[in-house]
């Protein structure tokens, strides 16, 4: 009798360890399954259009949670080729709801517009805006839902993975350049260093981790007590101060030189020395014909004065600040600091010599 319940017990223990899994995958997979040989349905037909956007979502939180296509998307085809395939979010929030408030609330969300209010955006060629603007401002695409934003270009669909978006790279691909070169001062940095040896986030900060983390706000303009507290996590707080000190000093260096040249450029043009002077230059789309300097500049249509003061303040003097404030020495200085001094000397040199021909 005893071997017989021995017996009994070791069947239903196998049946309970084949069966479960069993019963968990099919029901987490047996519905895709179904849908993959019906040629009508969503996975269907794109198993064959895009067979790799179908293996993110079976591999996704999504899939697990029974979210289909039609979830997000919707099953109307003519609105789906409209948004180009994007998504609301609005759709996102209902479940995502703390995600899409904070977003709501980030200079992320403000993107598209400050794009499409720019000069430079205005007289740039469609496919220019398309390419070189809106590829990295179009996070903040506005829906006809009301819903601003595209979740996906931080969580990269369709596998829509959180640690995607928290890896430094999610970031990179907009936050890099000449004009706000963020990722590479990080990367420079004993911040960036420490990362990659380690990949460890607890004691490797990243741009999630500082400015989105902890006691930072959502919009990245971040009060000085607001930084310094992140910092404080990690560095004693006179370590902190000190450093954070002396990037709000180098900012102020770098304002007085590019008002220097400013001031410089003005009196330029108001002797007649700037030619074409503004008068006889294509309109600016917001001024006219009146000078513009530092942020609604334009790189096209001016002097070559001119040009020397729009790449020392939208590259240079912001190399300078973003170096100080990331705490990378060789952006604060010799791609920043020393550049706005040169900058700073050929306009200085530049005024002398369009005076001294006047005289002549």
């Amino acid at each position: 009798m005893a071997s017989r319940t021995s017996w009994i017990a070791r069947v239903a223990v196998a049946a309970v360890v084949v069966l479960v899994p069993l019963s968990v995958v099919g029901y987490r997979y047996a519905p895709a399954a179904v849908a993959w040989f019906d040629d009508e349905s969503c996975v269907g037909c794109h198993r064959e259009r895009n067979e790799r956007l179908v293996g993110q979502w079976i591999d996704s939180a999504h899939f697990a949670a029974r979210l289909g296509c039609e979830g997000c998307h919707g099953t109307d085809h003519d609105a789906m080729f409209a948004a180009d395939g994007d998504v609301s979010p609005e759709i996102c929030g209902k479940c995502h709801e703390a995600a899409y408030k904070g977003f709501a609330k980030s200079a992320h969300a403000r993107a598209a517009q400050d794009a499409r209010d720019n000069a430079r955006f205005k007289v740039a060629p469609p496919a220019m805006q398309r390419q070189g603007c809106m590829s990295c401002h179009a996070i903040g695409k506005s829906f006809p839902d009301g819903g601003t934003g595209r979740c996906n270009d931080c969580h990269a669909g369709h596998l829509f993975a959180a640690a995607e978006a928290r890896e430094p790279r999610a970031c990179e691909g907009c936050h890099m350049g000449p004009d706000h070169p963020q990722a590479e001062a990080w990367r420079a940095s004993k911040h960036g260093i420490v990362y990659r040896g380690l990949k460890d986030e607890a004691i490797s900060p990243t741009c999630v981790g500082c400015h989105v983390g902890g006691s930072s706000r959502h919009d990245f303009d971040v009060r000085p007590e607001e930084i310094a507290a992140t910092c404080e996590r990690c560095h004693a707080k006179g370590f902190v101060r000190r450093h954070l000190a002396d990037a709000e000093e180098i900012g102020r260096i770098a304002d007085g030189l590019v008002a220097e040249a400013a001031q410089i450029l003005r009196e330029l043009n108001d002797e007649g020395l700037l030619a074409p002077s503004p008068a006889d230059r294509p309109a600016h789309p917001e001024a006219g014909h009146t000078m513009v300097l530092g942020g609604e500049q334009l790189y096209s249509d001016t002097t070559a004065v001119e040009q020397t003061f729009f790449e020392m303040t939208k590259f240079h003097h912001a190399t300078t600040v973003k170096g100080a404030n990331h705490f990378s020495p060789d952006h604060v200085h010799w791609l920043g600091y020393a550049r706005l001094q040169a900058n700073l000397t050929r306009i200085r040199d530049a005024a002398r010599r369009l005076r001294a021909e006047r005289k002549d």
